[in-house]
């Protein structure tokens, strides 16, 4: 039987974050839904069985996965990718610029105020008081957003390469 892989906490972050890019990337590499025996059985995990079933109904119970005890899977949900997205290590730069802009009305304040913290963890930071950018290209599904918070009348995404605002962007980067 092989090592147990052991995990630096400090370097994943969190449980949950772990947890979530683990069923992810498994997902990413197999077609078909994620077996809750095989999670459970899985020793690169490095720790034990009991602590990954809690960790993974912990999950369940927070909306990030759903289990499915009679299938025997786990699926990622919207809420899961959202929050892999918002915490993501991927600080790729290719030169676009994605932008945001929205009009949310008073009544939907809650989901207004939802959708500026998730987009601020993604790496967006306000332009101007309508407009919102961000540089890095994981930004780009921020549409998982929208659509979780049902805002896609309100939000206008667009993805430019070239601007006039270039180097004030740069600057609030920290890019020059």
């Amino acid at each position: 039987m092989g090592k147990i892989k052991r995990i630096d906490l400090k370097k994943v972050g969190s449980v949950t974050l772990f947890a979530l890019r683990e069923i992810s990337n498994f997902l990413d590499k197999i077609v078909g839904p994620m077996t809750l025996s095989g999670m459970k059985r899985n020793q690169n995990f490095g720790w034990a069985p009991k602590r990954i079933s809690d960790n993974l109904l912990s999950l369940d119970r927070r909306g990030y996965i759903i289990i499915n005890p009679t299938a025997d899977s786990i699926e990622l949900t919207n809420k899961g990718r959202i929050k892999l997205i918002e915490n993501s290590l991927d600080s790729k730069i290719d030169g676009k610029w994605r932008m945001l802009s929205w009009d949310i009305p008073e009544d939907s304040r809650v989901k207004r105020q939802q959708f500026c913290r998730s987009i601020r963890r993604v790496g967006y930071r306000q332009v101007q008081k309508s407009l919102w950018a961000c540089p890095y290209s994981h930004a780009d599904q921020v549409d998982l957003i929208i659509s979780e918070l049902r805002l896609g009348k309100y939000v206008a995404f667009l993805r430019v390469d070239k601007t006039d605002i270039e180097s004030h962007l740069k600057r609030l980067f920290k890019m020059t």
